[in-house]
């Protein structure tokens, strides 16, 4: 996500703009600030040479360069190509934002289609967790192979060496070490399914010779295959299997379409041809956009020469009058900001799965999604449930045929079995966000208010301000 500022733009009062303008954080002077100082110190260079260091026969040479890169930089056609290039940047960075799965969703399914009656709701409760631990661990895994932010969020300097060593048990560790798995799942991933990534990995390098990526979609795999147990054992019908079925298969095939554009990067050749057209045209705007006086350099050479001397013509036009000296040059730089500023935020989009300002907030949608998942699997147990609606025993739902030889009840057992033994974290892990959450709300809150009285008393004073105007148009009684 890029940077909120919709609460500097909800009121409507004046100075709205200075206010967007003065921003810092994404803003359009972070991104071109150090390009602008170059610039600036290269066109200064120049320009403080032409003034007092060039003898009249450089200056007028410097005069010829100015006149050829004028004509120059009106060839390159940097609209066109740059709006061209930014559009399908931008549209391309709107399709992976969208693409991103938001796990809410299938957690409010799930918890709507498995279900039991009064002696298995734990049981279907514990099918929703193991739902809900599978469709985290595909993202993570997804957002872990893409995204920076998801990187160093499951690594740390002190574990790379055993990362390296350790592969995808390291990882898959470091993932149940993380405070908000621990404070909403206690543990993501079970003994069990890591020795199950670890026996895939060992296949991998033997098959392939290749270093094991974590599959993202093997958790989904799990979550089709629980499914259809929940299913024989009567926590949902046929029609429900099926609707669950369709939600992963939907988060799955988001997750691929953000895999490919991850993979897919647009032609190396169209981004040079941007970059090269950029940089060239403000490289001829170095010696185009400076002062130069040619009918001065015309007397200091016929001064020395003895001889009549005509002015160097810059212009397309053939006057050779006199020019304002600006010397700092407004309108070049405002050109700069504007175009420079144009390709560094199509550069910045280009791979949102970065660090930079602009790019996605993957580690705050990751802990939205373990806070909403682990709050709709809770089901009736949640005290967000108003007194008197209860959850109701489906005594409909019967198992099918060959449910007795299924061993799913032994496996949900053994999940809860290790994560029984978990502790959970410390609240002081937790207290500091949540106090800085809660002054960050009041601030808000505070300024809503200030501004809603600054309303109310504008209003009160216009409607004094008409009242004493109809007072002095009533005429006077005689």
């Amino acid at each position: 996500m890029t940077v909120a500022y919709s609460e500097t733009i909800s009121s409507s009062q004046g100075g709205v703009f200075i206010k967007i303008l003065l921003l810092w954080k994404g803003s359009l002077y972070k991104l071109v600030y150090t390009d602008l100082i170059a610039y600036l110190l290269i066109y200064y260079v120049f320009n403080i040479s032409y003034r007092v260091l060039m003898p009249p026969e450089t200056r007028q040479n410097f005069e010829l360069v100015v006149r050829f890169c004028s004509g120059m930089d009106k060839n390159i056609p940097l609209s066109f190509i740059l709006g061209f290039f930014v559009a399908g940047v931008i549209g391309r960075w709107w399709e992976m934002y969208m693409n991103i799965p938001w796990l809410n969703r299938i957690a409010f399914c799930c918890y709507g289609l498995i279900t039991g009656t009064k002696d298995t709701f734990e049981v279907a409760k514990q099918i929703r967790c193991s739902l809900m631990r599978y469709m985290n661990l595909a993202w993570i895994l997804l957002m872990h192979s893409i995204s920076e932010r998801i990187v160093h969020r499951f690594s740390n300097t002190e574990e790379a060496a055993a990362d390296e060593n350790g592969g995808v048990r390291a990882l898959l560790e470091n993932i149940n070490r993380c405070d908000k798995v621990q404070l909403h799942f206690r543990k993501l991933v079970t003994e069990n399914e890591i020795d199950a990534f670890a026996r895939a990995e060992a296949e991998y390098k033997i098959k392939y010779q290749k270093k094991y990526v974590p599959d993202y979609w093997l958790p989904l795999h799990w979550a089709a295959l629980l499914s259809k147990k929940a299913m024989i054992h009567g926590y949902c019908d046929p029609r429900s299997m099926v609707m669950i079925m369709r939600e992963v298969e939907r988060v799955r095939c988001m997750m691929h379409t953000l895999n490919i554009y991850n993979d897919v990067m647009i032609p190396l050749v169209y981004t040079q041809v941007v970059i090269i057209a950029v940089y060239s045209y403000f490289l001829l705007q170095l010696f185009s956009q400076q002062f130069v006086n040619p009918k001065l350099t015309a007397e200091m050479m016929s001064a020395r020469t003895n001889a009549t001397v005509m002015p160097v013509t810059v212009t397309s036009s053939s006057s050779t009058g006199d020019v304002i000296d600006m010397y700092f040059p407004i309108f070049t730089v405002l050109q700069f900001l504007f175009l420079m500023g144009w390709l560094k935020v199509a550069m910045c989009v280009m791979n949102p799965f970065g660090d930079d300002d602009e790019d996605f907030h993957t580690s705050d949608i990751l802990d939205y999604n373990l806070e909403i998942t682990s709050r709709c699997v809770e089901g009736q147990s949640a005290p967000h449930y108003p007194e008197g609606l209860t959850e109701p025993s489906m005594e409909w739902l019967k198992k099918s045929a060959g449910s007795e030889g299924d061993n799913m009840l032994e496996y949900l057992d053994a999940a809860e079995m290790e994560f029984s033994v978990v502790p959970p974290p410390p609240p002081e892990k937790f207290l500091e966000p949540l106090q800085m959450t809660g002054r960050t709300r009041r601030e808000r809150l505070q300024r809503r208010l200030a501004r809603a009285a600054a309303c109310c008393r504008n209003g009160e004073e216009d409607n004094q301000l008409v009242e004493r105007r109809r007072r002095q148009q009533q005429p006077e009684s005689p």
